[in-house]
């Protein structure tokens, strides 16, 4: 029967135009009951013909609203699919390429991984409504995504740091060449470790960062890697590391102690944390992620020359990028 599969296909979206219709078909069906128990003569078939006109044009036009909604609904939803696919895929590439982004941003990341999935089940399902708003929930989490991976690399294309940054490598460089010795410089967003002598560049290697390295080191703990001019002042061989080979830096220097104390006295970081230490360049690298706990760690073919440039006293700096 049509009315029946009206209220079925409403039912879902819109229990209460279901239960109107059900109120009508039970009304029409008692009153042809009751033309049919009366006598001939007060029989009034026009009173039937107008409760089941009423159901019929009511059922008619609640299906018929239904299925403009459920279209519009798809329409949104194709709208919506590849968009959101292309959405998430750039989010999880954020996450793992970052270097910097928080439990905030997983925790999003993963919301939106989940409602993406249930979105896609609903719209199998053919309810187009459930799986468009299911969308929008996984889009707003991966705005918060998205959101920190802008905050976190904005500061790379801040004009004060980039102009800081490359008068550091270049100061780096110009020693480089008036000493002819060897010197480090660590680019953190490109993930590189450049070695040069007497002004020359010697050799780029792949190094991989700390786990939250693109931020700028504040205190112990954060796995960030520090910014700044430092020198080597241990060299460690296989029997004083186990991360193969290491150069141990001068990490926290004064300037590093004058930002951790401004940072405390503005109440950035709480009394009970330290500034930290013993931030290296090492061996075990080539794990194709930021990894470490604030260190920079390359491949054990790039450690070995570097231990044939590098002595006690050798400037490394580290800087966002030039």
């Amino acid at each position: 029967m049509a009315t029946r599969k009206a209220i079925k296909l409403v039912r879902p979206q819109a229990p209460q135009t279901a239960h109107y219709l059900e109120f009508l078909l039970s009304e029409a069906e008692t009153i042809t009951a009751h033309e049919k128990a009366a006598s001939f003569w007060a029989r009034d078939p026009q009173r039937v013909a107008i409760a089941w006109e009423r159901l019929a044009r009511t059922a008619r036009d609640a299906a018929l609203g239904e299925q403009r909604r459920t279209s519009a609904a798809k329409a949104r939803w194709n709208g919506t699919v590849e968009p959101l696919a292309a959405d998430l895929q750039l989010a999880r590439e954020e996450m793992t390429n970052d270097g910097g982004l928080g439990r905030r941003e997983a925790a999003a990341l993963q919301r939106a991984s989940y409602y993406s999935e249930l979105a896609r089940r609903h719209a199998e399902s053919g309810d187009f409504e459930r799986a468009f708003t299911a969308a929008e929930v996984a889009r707003t989490a991966l705005a918060v995504v998205h959101d920190g991976y802008e905050n976190l690399h904005s500061r790379f294309d801040n004009p004060r740091l980039l102009r800081l940054w490359r008068r550091w490598v270049d100061d780096t460089v110009d020693e480089s060449r008036t000493a002819r010795a060897a010197v480090i410089v660590v680019d953190k967003l490109k993930r590189r470790l450049l070695l040069y002598r007497d002004g020359v560049r010697l050799g780029v290697f792949q190094a991989e960062l700390g786990a939250n390295g693109l931020r700028p080191k504040q205190h112990a703990g954060d796995r960030a890697t520090p910014e700044g001019r430092y020198r080597v002042v241990q060299i460690k061989d296989e029997s004083n590391t186990k991360y193969y080979r290491a150069l141990l830096l001068n990490y926290p220097n004064a300037e590093d102690v004058a930002r951790f104390r401004a940072a405390r006295d503005r109440g950035q970081i709480p009394l009970r944390v330290g500034i930290g230490s013993l931030i290296e360049i090492h061996g075990d690298g080539g794990k194709g992620m930021d990894w470490t706990d604030g260190c920079v760690a390359v491949r054990n073919e790039d450690m070995d020359k570097l231990f044939r440039h590098v002595r006690v006293g050798t400037a490394v700096t580290i800087v966002g990028t030039f």
